[in-house]
């Protein structure tokens, strides 16, 4: 059971058992407390911490300081946790009990645990720097809080960096992308991390935001360092700006193109048409059924639909009504292997373009596509 915890991380705040926010009133006595918490598992000899927390004066007054400020501790601690001896003092040892959690500690075996759920629960500890706005006017003292609070920072940027190699390794972009963001607000001088997102933004198929990304970098570089981004950064966006050139040509030869939207659940099928008709230059939209077909419909432009009579779910007549319903006029070339003349009779009824029995032949199915894109023109 916890019977006091200790929040070093951003500003310092010591909470009871409950959780509560409790004082310890002389920083004398938060800055003792905060550096035996650092240090859960170690005695602390007295001289040193009369060295550390007195160092402007002599030693003999040093030790008298040291002896009224734990006075003064015993007392306070025995009011947050009464039923603990949350000081441990061992002849000339100085330690606090098990039962006082820190989150300095927990952060670091957090970070050497090195798994997506560790690394996340590190990050969340990481209110702000270490002791942020603490002093004493102690130099000792005040220059160990300095040499923490850039230990601890380089240790929380490499939680995020680590963070962001495992979900990306993953496929998870959009968690990746939000834990760089996040290691760019604490230090927004990170080159390397600002190289990180640009590749994140770019598998991720945001062209503009990678290049966003490299300008924000090297506008921050410039203003805060007066230096330019290094070879590495230059050479990323060089990369970005040919794939940008790349797919802009792309963009304007499929422009070109005519749509076709098959819609087939047996996957050899659909696969089979999907591979004729992009060899023939069409552009190919597949849906596996009614409801894909409609959202297809709804975020693109279709030429043509190539529907399977037997869907599941919603049958190809039902769908090409339904998309007649919704003010969608496309034609639309019916394929069925059900036996009997129903099936084709109906298609013509619902508004088909044509109808083609299965097996369906590649050049069959090419040359009603051809006539039919033409008689729609």
């Amino acid at each position: 059971m916890t019977s006091m915890r200790l929040e070093l991380l951003g500003d310092l705040l010591i909470r009871s058992g409950d959780g509560a926010l409790v004082t310890i009133g002389a920083k004398k006595s938060q800055a003792l407390l905060a550096y035996l918490a650092m240090k859960p598992t170690q005695h602390v000899s007295r001289e040193k911490l009369a060295g550390l927390l007195w160092s402007s004066t002599g030693p003999d007054q040093a030790r008298q300081s040291l002896r009224q400020t734990l006075s003064t501790i015993r007392k306070e601690l025995s009011q947050i946790a009464p039923k603990q001896k949350t000081l441990i003092e061992e002849g000339d040892l100085l330690s606090l009990d098990r039962s006082v959690t820190c989150d300095v500690p927990e952060l670091e075996s957090l970070i050497n645990v090195n798994t997506e759920t560790s690394l996340k629960q590190a990050i969340e500890l990481y209110r702000g720097d270490f002791l942020d706005g603490f002093t004493i006017n102690e130099e000792r003292f005040d220059q160990f809080v300095v040499g923490e609070r850039d230990r601890l920072h380089r240790l929380a940027l490499r939680a995020h960096t680590q963070l962001v190699e495992l979900q990306s390794r993953r496929g998870a972009l959009d968690e990746a992308i939000g834990t760089a963001q996040k290691s760019l607000r604490l230090d927004i001088l990170q080159e390397p991390m600002h190289r990180m997102l640009m590749r994140l933004y770019l598998e991720s198929g945001d062209v503009v935001e990678a290049l966003q990304q490299y300008e924000t970098c090297a506008k921050v570089l410039r203003r805060e360092l007066r230096i330019e981004p290094d070879t590495d950064t230059k050479a990323l966006q060089r990369e970005i700006l040919q794939i940008r050139a790349q797919r802009g040509e792309e963009a304007k030869k499929a422009e070109g193109r005519r749509t076709v939207l098959v819609v087939e659940d047996n996957v050899l099928s659909r696969e089979l048409m999907n591979a004729v008709l992009k060899s023939a230059g069409y552009s190919v939209v597949l849906a596996k059924d009614g409801a894909e077909a409609l959202m297809s419909v709804g975020r693109e432009k279709v030429d043509l639909l190539v529907i399977d009579v037997d869907l599941p779910y919603i049958d190809g007549h039902s769908l090409l009504q339904a998309m007649h319903e919704n003010g969608v006029s496309v034609p639309a070339i019916f394929i069925s292997g059900l036996p009997g003349d129903d099936v084709e009779v109906r298609a013509f009824e619902v508004g088909a373009a044509d109808f083609i029995r299965k097996p369906v032949k590649n050049s069959v199915l090419l040359a009603r596509v051809a006539k039919v894109m033409k008689d729609a023109d």
